[in-house]
């Protein structure tokens, strides 16, 4: 099928094919669930009269007949959506990919699960994905595209209970490299010492507190609270607590955030499902507000230039502006300069939370904290949750650490999931509420 000439008779379109291979497998105690398998499917996009036209199918439906579906799609009503110039790229990715086969998978995860199995825990679960995907990218203005990726995730969940205290313990682990690449001894591990730890722990003190964020909750306020305030499709909708404000100073200068789908992490990609090239884009430098992440739409109605984060979640889903890697800049401060802190509280990890991008404020709730007097960590604390607002608290930070660790995680958005990674340094911020 020569899908070149196809698009030459539109001002505007583009295909999509994907084929994936799919292991899905979750096992709860005793308990194991294996599903594995192959899919495919193929869907276009029509530009026409300032209106996007999508069509979809995982079936035989020929590529001309979805374009037609999408054009007369595209012609019910008149839009405002134009595309930013961009020179049609041509590439091919084709990553290795260590293969491991359904019954190895299970073999693996099985032993790996002994390291759950410990004093006080009375449950087990381990959910794993591995997947290997292939697309192709054509568009009417030339741009062709072949990528061959991988997708490894692991999510491992001890229960502990001891009289009434019934805690958990969740630990993830993420590779693009295969399923063989990832290290689930030491996630299993984790998430048991974790749960373990926490059992007979009193509940954290409520008020405000000078905290420090671990890396993880360093990161995960990088991607929840600031990340998805600075993608341009809320900031033209004016959703966004950062709309009008490039240029301007929010934060001190110890912040620094960028959003590299080029570093060697859970969230990598090298073309966008736009076929745009990815770059890293530096969201705020030393606290001056300088980018936001988009897609060719966005860059026209924000007047910027396209920086390669349109991604959609799979071939039925049109792209949408996403993140990719999303990181608190590594600073200069030492451990004991974070830490040095007179009466707070150390939070580390994350087990949920809620953003508000209009109005800035956000919630999350962290795995497990601890006390700090003068300087050192003292007893283990549970259901500690942080609070605050964006700005405000970009405008607290008082140290940024030298070191530096990242997560990976699976984000949602608009009902597509998206894999991605964040993380960032040790930090310390003032006055933040604790409950």
């Amino acid at each position: 099928m020569d899908i070149e000439k196809l698009l030459s008779k539109y001002s505007y379109a583009d295909v999509r094919l994907e084929s994936s291979r799919d292991i899905l497998v979750r096992i709860q105690d005793s308990e194991i669930k294996v599903s594995a398998g192959e899919s495919q499917g193929v869907c276009v996009r029509v530009l026409k009269n300032g209106s996007w036209g999508f069509a979809a199918s995982n079936g035989n439906e020929d590529i001309n007949d979805l374009l037609k579906q999408a054009e007369r799609l595209a012609s019910l009503e008149k839009g405002n959506v134009k595309l930013k110039d961009y020179p049609p790229a041509k590439g091919r990715v084709n990553k290795a990919i260590r293969v491991v086969q359904p019954d190895e998978t299970v073999k693996e995860l099985l032993d790996a699960g002994k390291e759950m199995a410990g004093k006080a825990i009375v449950s087990r679960r381990i959910n794993c994905n591995d997947s290997i995907v292939e697309t192709e990218f054509h568009s009417s203005e030339g741009a062709e595209i072949i990528q061959k990726i991988g997708y490894s995730y692991v999510s491992c969940v001890s229960v502990a209970k001891d009289g009434n205290d019934i805690l958990r313990g969740v630990e993830t682990c993420g590779s693009r490299k295969g399923f063989g690449s990832l290290d689930l001894h030491k996630t299993a591990r984790v998430s048991r010492e974790k749960a373990q730890r926490l059992l007979g722990a009193p509940v954290a003190p409520k008020g405000r507190f000078t905290v420090v964020l671990d890396p993880e909750m360093t990161g995960v306020f990088a991607h929840e609270a600031l990340g998805h305030a600075s993608e341009a499709d809320s900031v033209v909708d004016r959703e966004s607590i950062l709309t009008g404000k490039i240029g301007k100073k929010i934060g001190n200068e110890l912040v620094t955030i960028a959003d590299d789908p080029t570093a060697d992490d859970f969230g990598a990609y090298e073309y966008d499902d736009e076929g745009v090239k990815a770059r890293k884009t530096t969201i705020i430098e030393k606290g001056v507000l300088r980018n936001f992440i988009n897609s060719r739409e966005t860059a026209a109605k924000t007047n910027t230039v396209p920086n390669g984060h349109a991604r959609a979640g799979s071939y039925d889903s049109m792209p949408i502006v996403r993140m990719s890697n999303t990181y608190f800049s590594r600073g200069k401060h030492s451990k004991e300069d974070v830490f040095d802190v007179k009466n707070g509280i150390y939070l580390k990890g994350m087990k949920g939370g809620s953003v508000d991008i209009f109005s800035g404020g956000f919630m999350f709730k962290a795995e497990e904290a601890y006390e700090i007097n003068n300087g050192e960590c003292g007893r283990v604390l549970r259901d500690a949750t942080l609070s605050g607002n964006i700005l405000r608290t970009l405008r607290n930070v008082r140290a940024v650490g030298k070191d530096f660790g990242t997560s990976p995680g699976i984000c949602g958005k608009m009902g597509q999931e998206a894999p991605v990674s964040d993380g960032g340094p040790h930090i310390q911020v003032e006055d933040m509420m604790v409950g």
